[in-house]
C-alpha cells in the first residue's frame, strides 16, 4: 500500500527538477493535498484487509466448531445404538423370567398348572411388540427426522453454493478495485458464516432432540431394571419357599 506514496514522492522529485517547483507550478498546499488523499485511500485498503482477516478468522472457527458439533451427533447416534441393544437384552431377561414364573407356578399347585395350560393355548395368537422393540421404534423415528432436518439443511447449502456460482469478475490494478475485490469476498465469506452459524443451529436441535428421546428411553430403561428387579426377588422367594417345604 505504501507503493503510491512512494510514487507521489518521485513525481514530485521529477516535477521539481523540470521547474514545476516554481509559482507557476504546483504549490505545496496541492502536494499536501495529494498525499493526504492518498494516505486515506491507503487506511481503507488497510481496513479492509484487516477486516477480510478478522471475517476468514471466524469463519475456520465456526468451522471447527460445526466439525466438532459433527462429532458429537455422531457420539449421539452410537449412545442411541447402545440404549437399543439395553432394551434388547431386557427383552431377553424378561422372556427369561416369564419362562420362570410360569415354571413356578407349574410346580407350586395344580391350579398353576391349569393357568399354564390354559395361557399356553393362546400363545399362538398375534402378540403386541416387545418394550425393546417399541423404544427402538422410538429412537429410530427420532433419528429419521433429525436425518429429515439435516438432509433439507444439506440441500439449502447446496442452492446457496449454485446461487454464487457466477462468472469471474474483473478488478481494476487501482486502489478502486483491490478495495472492491476485498469487499466481494467479504460478502462471500460472510455468506458462508451465515450457513454455517444456520446449520450450527439446526445441528444445536439434532442435539436437543436426540438427546430428549434418549433421556425418555433411558428413563424407561430404568423403571424396567426396578420391575425386572422385583420380579427376580419374587421368584426367589418363591423358590426359596418350595425348597424349603
Amino acid at each position: 500500500f505504501n507503493c503510491s506514496l512512494v510514487s507521489i514522492s518521485r513525481t514530485r522529485t521529477n516535477m521539481a527538477r523540470n521547474g514545476w517547483a516554481s509559482n507557476e507550478g504546483w504549490e505545496e498546499k496541492n502536494w499536501d493535498a495529494v498525499t493526504k488523499q492518498e494516505q486515506k485511500k491507503q487506511e481503507l485498503l488497510v481496513k479492509a484487509s484487516q477486516n477480510s482477516d478478522r471475517i476468514r478468522q471466524m469463519v475456520r472457527e465456526v468451522d471447527q466448531t460445526r466439525s466438532m458439533a459433527g462429532d458429537t451427533l455422531t457420539t449421539l447416534d452410537q449412545q442411541t445404538e447402545q440404549i437399543k441393544r439395553m432394551h434388547g437384552e431386557y427383552d431377553k431377561v424378561e422372556a427369561n423370567l416369564n419362562f420362570a414364573d410360569r415354571t413356578i407356578r407349574g410346580m407350586e399347585s395344580m391350579w398353576g398348572s391349569v393357568k399354564n395350560w390354559m395361557t399356553k393355548s393362546s400363545a399362538g395368537r398375534e402378540r403386541p411388540p416387545s418394550t425393546g422393540a417399541a423404544e427402538s421404534a422410538k429412537l429410530d423415528r427420532a433419528s429419521a427426522a433429525r436425518q429429515a432436518a439435516s438432509g433439507s439443511r444439506a440441500g439449502s447449502d447446496v442452492r446457496g453454493a449454485s446461487s454464487r456460482s457466477v462468472e469471474e469478475k474483473t478488478y481494476g490494478e487501482d486502489w478502486k478495485g483491490k478495495l472492491s475485490k476485498m469487499e466481494d469476498q467479504q460478502d462471500r465469506d460472510l455468506d458462508d458464516l451465515s450457513r454455517m452459524v444456520t446449520d450450527l443451529k439446526g445441528m444445536g436441535k439434532d442435539m436437543s432432540y436426540t438427546l430428549d428421546a434418549q433421556t425418555k428411553s433411558l428413563d424407561h430403561l430404568g423403571d424396567r431394571t426396578d420391575v425386572l428387579g422385583s420380579r427376580l426377588k419374587t421368584s426367589e422367594r418363591k423358590i426359596g419357599k418350595m425348597i424349603g417345604r
